[in-house]
C-alpha cells in the first residue's frame, strides 16, 4: 500500500481539486494524478469520477475516503508514539545541593521535575558548597544548587532565590530585653557555627568581621537542624539562613539587633563553564527549575 497515495487521495477530495491537492503537497500536478491513479489501480476501481468541469467522487471512492483517513490517523499516532519514546527523557542527572539547599529547597523541585520526566532517575548528595563545588569540578555531580558565591575555575554559577540570614537567640536570653545599639551586649558570647567550608560559616565570618565581633567561643556544628538545636538548648547565638528556622520552626529564635542590618544571600545554580559538558537531562532540570523561580538565564 503506497500511504503518499493514500494521503493524496484524501488532500484532493477534502479540496475538491487536483491542483488545490498539488499546492498543498507541494507536488506537480501529474503526480498527483499518478497517486490517484496508482490506488484506483490498487483496488481495481474508478474512486474519482473527474472530467474538466466536475470533480465527483465514487460510491467506492467514499469508501476508500473513510477508510484511508482512519489509516492515516493511526499512523499520524504512531508516528508520534515513536518520536516521543525516542526523545522521552532518561537516565540519570547527578545533583549536588548544600545542606540548606538540599534539606529545605531541592525536595519540591525534585518533585515537580520527577512529575515530568519520571524516567530520569535522580541521585542526590548533600555536602556543604564547597564540596559541591569541588566534585562538579571533578565530574562527579553534574549539577549543584549551593548558596553563597561560587569562584571555582571552570565553573559556571546563576543566582535563583534569595535568602535571608539572622540572628538566632537562645529563649530567655538576657539580650532579648536589651534596647542598647552598642555591640557589647553581643561581644565574647558563645557562637555555633557550621563547618568551614559551608555557605552558611561564610556569612557568619562576613558577619563577624563587618561589625568587628569578637566570640568568646566558636561551636561548630555540621548540620543545620543541629545549629538550631543547639540555640534553643541555650548554647550560644547563631546567625543562620531564615530558611531553615522558617523550616524547622524555630522562629521565636530570632532577635532583630538594630545595630546590624539585614544580610541576604543568593542560593545558585552551579554548572560546568564548558557548556559541552552539559548533558540534556542537566540543561532540561536547570531550564525547569528557572521556570519555577521565574528566571531566565543569559
Amino acid at each position: 500500500m503506497d500511504f503518499e497515495a493514500m494521503k493524496t487521495f484524501v488532500t484532493a477530495v477534502d479540496l475538491q481539486s487536483f491542483t488545490k491537492a498539488s499546492q498543498r503537497l507541494n507536488l506537480s500536478q501529474p503526480t498527483v494524478s499518478f497517486h490517484i491513479k496508482s490506488l484506483e489501480n490498487y483496488f481495481n476501481s474508478t474512486l474519482i469520477d473527474r472530467s474538466p468541469k466536475r470533480f465527483k467522487i465514487t460510491q467506492t471512492g467514499e469508501l476508500v475516503y473513510q477508510r484511508a483517513k482512519q489509516i492515516l490517523a493511526v499512523i499520524d499516532k504512531a508516528k508520534n508514539e515513536v518520536y516521543e519514546f525516542q526523545n522521552q527523557m532518561r537516565g540519570n542527572i547527578h545533583i549536588g545541593a548544600s545542606y540548606t539547599v538540599g534539606e529545605y529547597i531541592l525536595p519540591s523541585i525534585l518533585k515537580v521535575f520527577d512529575e515530568l520526566y519520571p524516567d530520569v532517575d535522580l541521585h542526590v548528595r548533600i555536602a556543604n558548597s564547597e564540596r559541591i563545588n569541588r566534585a562538579i569540578q571533578l565530574h562527579e555531580l553534574d549539577v549543584g544548587l549551593v548558596e553563597g558565591q561560587v569562584n571555582h575555575q571552570g565553573l559556571a554559577s546563576t543566582p535563583f532565590s534569595e535568602d535571608e540570614m539572622v540572628v538566632i537567640v537562645p529563649p530567655g536570653h538576657p539580650i532579648r530585653d536589651h534596647d542598647s545599639e552598642s555591640f557589647q551586649p553581643i561581644q565574647n558570647q558563645t557562637w555555633i557555627s557550621r563547618e568551614v567550608g559551608s555557605g552558611t560559616r561564610a556569612m557568619l565570618d562576613l558577619m563577624m568581621d563587618s561589625y568587628n565581633i569578637s566570640p568568646k567561643k566558636l561551636i561548630t556544628i555540621g548540620s543545620n537542624h543541629g545549629v538550631v538545636q543547639a540555640v534553643k538548648e541555650g548554647l550560644g547565638f547563631s546567625f543562620i539562613s531564615k530558611t531553615v528556622v522558617e523550616n524547622t520552626g524555630a522562629e521565636n529564635l530570632i532577635v532583630r539587633l538594630p545595630y546590624i542590618k539585614p544580610m541576604t544571600r543568593y542560593f545558585s545554580i552551579v554548572t560546568p563553564e564548558n557548556k559541552e559538558e552539559i548533558s540534556k537531562n542537566v540543561k532540561v532540570f536547570v531550564d525547569q527549575l528557572t521556570k519555577l523561580y521565574s528566571l531566565k538565564l543569559s
